[in-house]
């Protein structure tokens, strides 16, 4: 007898990284920070997000456009409520004053384009082509400002196509050789409904595919976070309780499909070799002293052998 068939399974075309241990900066939706922990943990060089966590490609290329071009923030930049904010930030980034607002921002505006020129490899996870204008200018977060303050529109397909190709220009003006990293997050937008969420994710996917199968993405590939999420782990038992957000296990599996995408044999060895120290470290020792000793022994030989890990 045949074995009864219970998931698709479906093939991703390795892509491998000409990099042994590459360094990272991911941009994204909350899926992309979920990520970005797993880098972070196996010991990779990674920069996430540095202005938060962003949802849509128009927000993810307006700020790339301000970085690249080093537009620095004005007093004008900025509303007050509760603190001193940008639009074009997470709701987490608020300050007490107003000159602080414009010197961390600034700063961080710098150092960001600084780690952009040596980075290897950027993974941008995009969320939602639905956006929320505010005074006609699309927002990156809405940061608890009224809701009859925004207006919700969903881009064209041609909108977020011109927008992907933009963000792939900045990454590519600031650095040539940059490989480019495409996904859509699995995490599901159902506030804005079930139709208009399954509408806005087909738009970011096709336009996604439109440009990379373009002359015009070398060093840019897609990777399909969100079909394996909605095909290959088609089950309610993946997602968390708001039937939204994917499981530590379902986050596990995908990105077990990335390392097998795109890093080599050889990266994947290195990978094995830190997740054992991982799982010691995550044990409950009896003997404490000991323990940490077997523990620093094991960083240490780690170090030793590759000496470039972020532990």
């Amino acid at each position: 007898m045949n074995p009864i068939k219970l998931k698709i399974d479906f093939d991703i075309v390795k892509k491998e990284f000409p990099f042994l241990w590459p360094s990272f900066f991911n941009m994204g939706s909350c899926f992309a920070e979920n990520q970005s922990l797993k880098f972070n943990d196996f010991g990779f060089s990674i920069n996430s997000n540095p202005f938060g966590i962003f949802y849509n490609p128009i927000s993810i290329e307006l700020i790339l456009r301000r970085i690249l071009t080093e537009k620095f923030y004005t007093p004008n930049d900025f509303l007050s409520l509760d603190g001193y904010f940008s639009l074009e930030h997470h709701g987490s980034y608020s300050y007490d004053t107003l000159n602080n607002a414009i010197e961390e921002s600034n700063l961080i505006l710098t150092k960001t384009k600084n780690h952009l020129k040596r980075i290897e490899v950027c993974v941008i996870t995009l969320g939602s082509s639905l956006v929320y204008k505010h005074e006609n200018k699309i927002v990156a977060n809405c940061h608890r400002l009224p809701t009859q303050d925004f207006e919700q529109v969903q881009l064209t397909h041609q909108q977020v196509l011109n927008s992907i190709a933009s963000i792939t220009d900045c990454f590519k003006s600031l650095n040539k050789n940059i490989h480019i990293v495409f996904t859509v997050s699995p995490v599901r937008h159902l506030r804005s409904g079930v139709i208009e969420n399954s509408r806005s994710k087909a738009i970011l996917i096709s336009a996604l595919h439109d440009f990379i199968e373009s002359k015009e993405s070398i060093n840019t590939s897609y990777f399909p976070a969100y079909e394996i999420f909605m095909d290959e782990l088609r089950d309610y038992r993946f997602s968390k309780e708001d039937f939204v957000h994917p499981t530590k296990q379902a986050q596990d599996y995908i990105w077990d499909r990335f390392c097998d995408t795109y890093f080599s044999g050889d990266t994947k060895t290195i990978i094995s070799s830190v997740e054992k120290y991982l799982n010691y470290k995550n044990h409950r020792p009896s003997k404490i002293e000991l323990y940490q000793k077997q523990l620093n022994d094991m960083k240490q030989q780690l170090l030793k052998t590759y000496p470039f890990l972020k532990l």
